[in-house]
């Protein structure tokens, strides 16, 4: 007997957002629960941040140039977030079911 099966559908994904501009490229994001965000600076000499106020304050170590932080998002809802030390760029993850 043969069995087929398709994991492609289960697989956990990767979303990229650059750092760049003091922007988070995109802005917003939209990802199923499981799924992980991974945020890399792609300055020439300015370091950012990931900090999510809501979430008690989890912030990234600071991400300097071509350096990159991941996350992954467990439970659907909005994270709203922005840079620590550059409080005006904002940008927000998504997550479905």
């Amino acid at each position: 007997m043969l069995a087929l099966f398709s994991f492609g559908a289960l697989a956990e994904q990767l979303v990229d957002v650059r750092i760049e501009g003091y922007q988070y490229q995109p802005a917003e994001v939209t990802i199923r629960a499981g799924d992980s965000v991974r945020w890399t600076n792609h300055e020439k000499r300015t370091s950012h941040s990931v900090l999510f106020p809501r979430d008690g304050g989890l912030e990234s170590e600071r991400l300097f140039p071509q350096e990159s932080w991941q996350r992954r998002f467990e439970k659907p809802g909005r994270y709203d977030y922005h840079c620590g030390p550059h409080p005006e760029m904002k940008g927000v993850v998504v997550v479905g079911e």
